[in-house]
């Protein structure tokens, strides 16, 4: 897929720390911010999963000698 630009605001001090903890990484800014952004999208979607299941988890509960059993029955 072929790499789009999009500009982004930070204020000098924004920057500063950004480009601190790229040297720090041996990575370029663009890098920091891309991975940070995605790893922070994809904590979200983890949480609102979590969130989900706990809203959904009806107290059943295995042992793994039944998740065993289970997987062992199953073709």
């Amino acid at each position: 897929m072929a790499m789009q630009t999009k500009a982004i605001r930070f204020s000098p001090d924004e920057i500063d720390c950004i480009q601190s903890y790229a040297d720090l990484m041996g990575m370029s800014f663009s890098d920091v911010v891309r991975q940070s952004t995605l790893e922070r999208i994809e904590d979200e979607i983890d949480i609102r999963a979590y969130e989900k299941a706990v809203a959904e988890d009806d107290g059943t509960r295995l042992s793994m000698d039944e998740v065993f059993r289970m997987a062992l029955a199953t073709p």
